[in-house]
């Protein structure tokens, strides 16, 4: 009792002024004054410092009874509380304690001290003599209950650190007395002596971060900076938040995320240790660029130059920071180490962001969550009529198959659980790395893929410069979800596509307003439909990417038909999705094109004046929202898909063939059944339901205009079926539509499901007629056609080109000998099914990407291996030697008449006969690089997979065993060696006197295709992300 009467006399005995910085704030001027009005310890006097304010507060402090001392609005906050000390008599040392006694309490014109706040600061500091600082807990001005800030410090990244949880509630668990690094100015309890000895605040830190500077220096200088749990404050932040314009010198454009940002950097570089400085600057350059990133994405542009501009201030005026920087020595008493304490450490930065990011995603999902759940009728017991525990009055359930028959009354769980098991069942022979059939060899490393990507020049057959589809870009960064493996992420792929078209159908055929069960049965019918069974067995990629996709971008156009009322973030996300699909499926692209063009051409037509040909009447109609919205469809992801999507521009059959290698497929009347057709498809005596889905639709009104789409894209389908097309590193073969026979039969699907719901209902009150018959019929086959489809899949279709167990072609010796320096390249034959197929290969299968670049073999090579397989080819070997084949490889079983033929034929030697193959030697075969003297000797120059660089000892030619490109660059001695072409279509350079050589591909031209991709890539994706709000535009009752 004694002591605490001993502390309130203490209390008593404290010389506290108050000094209150204003600028226009008088929204919450009346109410702060109210508050130091109200205190339990009453300030011993209140001086205000108005900094040019023009709203009304100097007259409200005025009729306060508070003398105001007046400064122009560009005077900082430091400033003003250095004017107000000012004013004060100076402090007589020689009285005993009154250099100890005397305290500044910082107030700001938007918060308002708690009643208790100035006594609580005042009962903790004289407890504790070392103090020279204090500061309250601060709580929101709106919500009371919100934690802004118990103490602050600030990150290695300039973040100003609270180290509280996202909108933390006050539950007293930050009463307590504890030492922080520094407390907020608003509020801030300091010693005048303290305040005097290290200058007040720093005057080149006229707004924000002030309070982190002058708490650091104190530390410093060996005065402890607690924070008072007990003592509470509210505070408006109305700066911060941009509740009002900053007007103070150094905030240029009067932007406080610039100046925040500015000063942050400004506390760290002039406070941390000399010797750490590079790397705080490198930290603060590299999170300055970070969030520039972030915040552009946000589609929030001015904080994005804030964050640039903020080090960039820094960097052309460092005088301020060397000035402060020499100032912080003189007080300097303790070590840099002492603030060490107070720096969250990285682990807890992480977590705090972890936790934050999971909270925001928490919190979308509960209010998408929520807004559902109250458009739900509610029953009896939501409303308390009746208690939950009615029913179970009545009726106790017996426990024999509960659990089955209330997964039956879940029909989307027990679908997923039946199409599950049927995967497992299905996919027995592909478990593992995948191949065979349309599906090359996956790499190991996701960085291949990626790599491949951005090179200009490809190392398949005699190489290529085609430029790489986005698709193979897009499997390597998914294949970050599988740890950089492809090989997973393909395998995943297959086994889960089943799966993955059941759901996506479902959740689609419900927004198409269909029951639970008729969903049910929808996604059974797309996931097993031929298409889709044969498309996994062929190892067809791309069109169970489009399968995956169609029921999403379908839903979203069916629902959005009148484009006036798609919102253009919901656009650009259709885009996106669209352009991945057509990444994987250019015969995709060509269907989404025609169907938008057409689409935009009616709206044109239809639109008022379109026979006008003025352009005044020809922008207005342009200018409308649906007809620029209709012309985002159409071009963005044709855009996405450069330069690869301005082949249909000028040789759209060459772009028709999907990813991967050619497989035949079906013909003609096979398409017309839904079936595509070809090696390890459906028979076609199982037939599957779409034909008669299809006259169905059409018969209906209702249906009719999807029937008709589906009808033009089952026809064009099985029209492009007849061209033979080669390509892929194949044969000519048919081009494969399985793309357009998916998107059909989904739409079938749903829109009969959707006849079926509409016309039960009608039987039930009508005669028995022929409606009863058809329904009947159409339900039956349905049924028979995914039981059959099933047991067809998992007995006879499981055995499919795509598998675990498909051996290598090339045996592992060539392998090696393709990573030696000469790089040689080897010509392998097959016999298949009495044809003789053949390819160039670099010491490895073709891996998943690589027939999509490979280039057609040039004429001259081609009618050399065609005139080797005759035995008329005298000279094949001369041309193939030029070309780097150094190795012919027939793999087993060889034909015994083209092996003696080869045997026969001058100029290859065979070098041995294994299980794998016979292999013969090129005679006097060429380096992948190689010089040829003008004595005609040819000498080998090391090369690596593209470039090569070695020394010529004379002058004569560098032959290149690779296909012509104009891109081919040479420098000898630095110079750049014009490029030639020789007799056999191979690249030269004419070589003129010795020296260092150095040989390149120029990748210029695809490094700026990758540029204006990547340009139109990032800025659809950031049109298509939410945008975020500036600070002023968040709601009040969000920030406090």
């Amino acid at each position: 009792m004694a002591e605490k009467q001993s502390t309130q006399a203490q209390v008593r005995d404290q010389h506290v002024t108050a000094i209150l910085v204003t600028h226009n704030g008088v929204t919450w001027l009346s109410e702060v004054v109210a508050a130091l009005s109200s205190q339990k310890r009453l300030p011993d006097q209140i001086i205000a410092v108005d900094n040019g304010s023009i709203d009304g507060s100097v007259k409200l402090l005025s009729n306060a009874g508070i003398p105001v001392i007046k400064q122009s609005k560009s005077a900082g906050f430091g400033s003003a509380v250095a004017a107000a000390v000012a004013k004060l008599p100076i402090v007589d040392k020689q009285i005993n304690n009154q250099e100890n006694n005397e305290w500044l309490w910082i107030i700001h014109d938007d918060c308002a001290p708690d009643k208790l706040a100035l006594a609580k600061l005042l009962e903790a500091v004289v407890e504790r003599p070392q103090v020279g600082i204090a500061g309250p807990k601060i709580l929101g001005w709106y919500d009371r209950k919100h934690i802004l800030e118990a103490g602050i410090s600030i990150t290695e990244n300039g973040t100003r650190w609270s180290g509280l949880e996202d909108r933390e509630h006050d539950q007293g668990q930050h009463d307590e007395v504890k030492n922080v690094l520094a407390v907020s100015s608003a509020g801030m309890l300091i010693k005048r002596g303290v305040f005097e000895e290290l200058g007040g605040f720093d005057p080149s830190l006229e707004l924000f971060r002030d309070d982190v500077d002058l708490g650091w220096r104190a530390n410093i200088a060996g005065h402890s900076v607690i924070c008072v749990g007990e003592a509470i404050l509210y505070h408006a932040q109305a700066s911060s938040s941009e509740r009002r314009e900053i007007d103070v010198k150094d905030a240029i454009l009067h932007r406080p995320l610039l100046l925040d940002r500015r000063n942050a950097a400004f506390v760290l570089l002039a406070n941390s240790s000399w010797w750490i400085l590079p790397w705080v600057a490198l930290q603060l350059l590299f999170t300055s660029i970070g969030r520039s990133i972030i915040y552009l994405l946000a589609k929030l542009p001015g904080y994005a130059a804030d964050e640039i501009a903020a080090i960039g201030l820094l960097i052309f005026k460092p005088a301020d920071l060397i000035k402060s920087r020499r100032y912080r020595k003189k007080n300097k008493v303790l070590s840099a180490r002492v603030i060490k304490q107070f720096i969250p450490a990285r682990s807890t930065q992480l977590r705090a962001s972890l936790e934050r990011i999971s909270t925001s995603v928490s919190k979308a999902f509960k209010s998408k969550n929520t807004q559902q759940k109250s458009t739900q009728v509610k029953s009896y017991s939501d409303i308390g009529i009746i208690d939950e525990s009615f029913d179970e009055l009545e009726f106790v359930e017996g426990k024999s198959f509960a659990k089955i028959r209330a997964l039956a009354k879940q029909p989307f769980l027990f679908g997923l659980l039946v199409i599950s098991i049927f995967s497992i069942f299905y996919s027995r022979n592909r478990f593992g790395s995948l191949s065979g059939g349309a599906l090359p060899v996956a790499p190991d490393s996701a960085m291949h893929l990626i790599s491949d990507f951005f090179t200009s020049w490809h190392l398949v057959g005699l190489g290529s410069s085609s430029p790489t589809p986005l698709w193979v870009l897009i499997v390597g960064l998914a294949s970050a979800i599988t740890g950089g493996n492809p090989q997973i992420l393909i395998y995943l792929f297959f086994f889960f596509i089943p799966s993955l078209l059941y759901v996506l159908t479902y959740r689609s055929a419900r927004k198409f307003n269909l029951s639970n069960y008729s969903a049910t049965f929808a996604g059974f019918v797309f996931a097993l439909s031929p298409a889709v069974l044969t498309s996994i067995n062929q190892g067809r990629i791309g069109t169970l990417v489009v399968a995956a996709f169609i029921p999403i971008l379908f839903t979203a156009l069916y629902n959005h038909q009148q484009l006036t009322d798609l919102k253009w973030r919901k656009l650009y996300l259709i885009t996106i999705v669209a352009a991945i699909t057509a990444a994987f499926s250019p015969i995709f692209l060509l269907i989404w094109l025609g169907y938008h063009l057409y689409q935009l051409i009616d709206q044109y037509i239809a639109s008022k004046n379109s026979n006008s040909t003025k352009w005044e009447d020809i922008s207005k109609i342009l200018n409308q929202d649906e007809i620029k919205k209709r012309f985002a469809l159409l071009i963005t992801p044709f855009l996405f898909n450069t330069p690869n999507s301005l082949s249909f521009l000028f040789a759209p059959t060459s772009k028709l063939l999907e990813p991967g290698l050619s497989v035949p497929s079906g013909d003609f009347f096979s398409i017309l059944l839904f079936n595509p057709g070809g090696p390890a498809s459906p028979n076609l005596y199982l037939l599957a339901p779409f034909i008669l889905y299809l006259i169905l639709c059409l018969v209906v009104k209702q249906q009719r205009r999807n029937a008709v789409l589906a009808l033009i894209l089952l026809v064009f389908s099985a029209t492009i079926s007849s061209f033979f097309i080669a390509g892929n590193n194949s044969n000519a073969q048919r081009v494969w539509s399985g793309s357009l026979i998916v998107i059909a039969q989904f739409i079938l699907t749903l829109n009969i499901f959707s006849i079926g719901e509409r016309i039960i209902p009608q039987l039930r009150t009508i005669n028995f007629g022929y409606k009863h018959i058809l329904s009947a019929v159409t339900a039956l086959i349905t049924i028979l056609s995914t039981v059959v489809m099933t047991g067809w899949a998992v007995s006879v279709g499981a055995n499919s080109l795509v598998s675990t167990d498909n051996d290598q072609v090339i045996p592992a010796f060539i392998s090696d000998l393709a990573t030696t320096n000469e790089r040689p390249k080897t010509l392998v034959v097959r016999k298949n099914q009495e044809q003789l197929k053949y390819f160039i290969t670099r010491g490895s299968d073709l891996l998943l990407g690589e027939p999509d670049v490979s280039s057609k073999t040039p004429e001259i090579v081609h009618t050399s291996i065609v005139d080797l397989f005759n035995g008329v080819g005298v000279s094949s070997s001369q041309i193939l030697g030029f070309y780097g084949i150094q190795y012919v490889f027939m793999k087993d079983p060889a034909d015994p008449a083209l092996v003696r033929t080869i045997d026969g034929i001058g100029g290859f030697t065979r070098s041995s006969a294994t299980k794998d193959g016979v292999i013969w030697k090129v005679n006097n075969s060429h380096a992948r690089v190689s010089f040829q003297n003008v004595k005609g000797q040819h000498f080998p120059i090391n090369s690596n997979d593209i470039s090569a660089n070695g020394y010529v000892s004379s002058s004569g030619t560098i032959i290149i065993a690779e296909s012509f490109d104009k891109s081919w660059r040479l420098l000898l001695n630095g110079v750049a060696v014009p490029l030639e072409q020789n007799e056999f279509g191979l690249p030269v350079f004419k070589i003129a006197q010795p020296g260092e050589v150095l040989i390149t591909h120029d990748g210029t031209a695809r490094r700026g295709w990758i540029s204006l991709q990547l340009i139109v890539i990032i800025s659809v994706i950031i049109l298509a992300l939410p945008a975020g709000r500036r600070r002023k535009e968040v709601p009040l009752e969000e920030l406090l």
